[in-house]
């Protein structure tokens, strides 16, 4: 996929095999429904902004569950960071306090750039392997052959003067 990812770019075909854009989805309309909620509590709109962080902490969950806990001590943190970004979120809504909610958007601000990085360099990484790929393989007999022809030459070599 060439285009970055936004909410409006991504077709439901281009989901399937590709679960890293839906974490990225799941970002970018968190951020989006946190600066919703900040301009409806400015707005003293607060039915509206207890809906938009409710949805907010729905997403936040489905990220958590997305969780590979394969990755080690990463996952654990990420794990707590989401939980913290929940906690925030919770606050902000019942103190309708817009530095919490504000808090809470810096990090998964911070998370979908990192993301958004990582993705960029696994597809760099995916387009080189498929490079790799696409060259003709030695099979051992041939390379055999190869390091023989280049051992005879050094040894040519070698005894010319």
């Amino acid at each position: 996929m060439e285009r970055m990812v936004t909410l409006e770019n991504v077709e439901i075909s281009d989901l399937h095999g590709h679960p890293e854009l839906i974490t990225s989805l799941l970002y970018k309309r968190l951020l989006q429904k946190l600066e919703e909620a900040i301009a409806c509590i400015s707005e003293k709109k607060y039915a509206q902004a207890n809906a938009a962080l409710q949805l907010c902490n729905d997403i936040v969950t489905r990220l958590g569950f997305g969780i590979k806990y394969e990755a080690g001590v990463l996952a654990d943190r990420l794990e707590m960071l989401y939980q913290y970004v929940f906690e925030l979120i919770i606050q902000g809504n019942l103190r309708k306090d817009i530095k919490l909610l504000q808090e809470a958007k810096e990090i998964i601000c911070q998370l979908d750039d990192a993301w958004t990085i990582a993705m960029e360099k696994e597809k760099g990484k995916t387009q080189v392997m498929a490079h790799l790929a696409g060259k003709p393989r030695l099979n051992p007999y041939e390379r055999r052959e190869i390091e023989q022809e280049t051992w005879n030459h050094a040894e040519k070599k070698q005894f010319d003067f």
